[in-house]
């Protein structure tokens, strides 16, 4: 890992930056599968010899408990996240304080700052509904999904995607019933029954691709992230006109969000 290392996020034992790639270890981890960088905090998804699944650990700032650490505590060294030791985990993202954990059964955790409608937690917290997720992507108060074809958004009501709410509860105890965690989950509206086959989340905004290759972003757009020609936030999804007039691969077309930008490969 390299840049900065203020809060610990390189994981190397101290709060150094470090201008060239610095290896850290992940104590006696046969492999790392993944990893995923938040604002001031790093996710490491990793297969250990000696557990029975896989372990996720969390490393840098950790004030709202997305290093899997009661809040206010950072860490400069990887420390495993509680709750998940027993999962086959698929899939970890991370962005701004929040943290998640996509299990290989489709079931969603998250922990962290917390969406919408819910407090935040160092214990993942697993996402009751009856949906099987496949993909998740993070923003800063938000999160996309996909289950079953269909794309649905998690918080975000910051640019007016409210919704129903669904129950979570700890991943520890998945039995207890833990009612103030209430995130607000829909399903995105106004995609004319099109499946996205691509979703990006950047800070505040979000982008999908369709499995017909039409490009959709919304969101928050000071900085021309959505591609319209201008700097005006968006409440649902806006078709954005690539004029690429050449053939459409959904294995490769692509769309990723940085915080304030989005690129699209095709």
């Amino acid at each position: 890992m390299c840049g900065d290392g203020s809060f610990g996020q390189l994981g190397t034992g101290n709060n150094e930056s470090h201008s060239s790639p610095i290896e850290i270890s992940f104590s006696d981890a046969t492999h790392v599968e993944q990893v995923a960088c938040g604002m001031r905090h790093s996710i490491a998804l990793v297969k250990d010899a000696s557990s029975s699944g896989d372990l996720v650990y969390g490393f840098g700032a950790g004030r709202h408990g997305q290093i899997g650490k009661p809040a206010t505590r950072s860490s400069y060294l990887p420390v495993v996240v509680p709750g998940l030791e027993n999962c086959s985990i698929a899939d970890v993202c991370a962005n701004g304080d929040q943290s998640a954990a996509l299990a290989s059964n489709g079931q969603l955790y998250t922990w962290g700052r917390g969406f919408s409608g819910s407090s935040g937690s160092h214990i993942p917290q697993l996402l009751t509904s009856p949906l099987r997720f496949s993909k998740v992507v993070l923003g800063w108060n938000h999160a996309l999904l996909i289950a079953d074809g269909e794309t649905y958004i998690l918080g975000g009501d910051h640019h007016g995607m409210l919704a129903s709410a669904l129950k979570t509860q700890q991943a520890s105890s998945p039995s207890s019933d833990n009612s103030s965690a209430i995130p607000n989950l829909r399903k995105v509206p106004g995609l004319d029954r099109e499946k996205a086959i691509c979703i990006a989340a950047g800070a505040e905004h979000s982008a999908l691709v369709t499995e017909n290759g039409t490009v959709m972003t919304w969101g928050w757009g000071e900085h021309g992230q959505l591609g319209l020609g201008n700097s005006c936030d968006q409440t649902s999804p806006q078709t954005l006109d690539i004029g690429y007039n050449g053939s459409f691969s959904s294995s490769r077309f692509r769309v990723y969000c940085g915080s304030g930008f989005t690129f699209l490969s095709i």
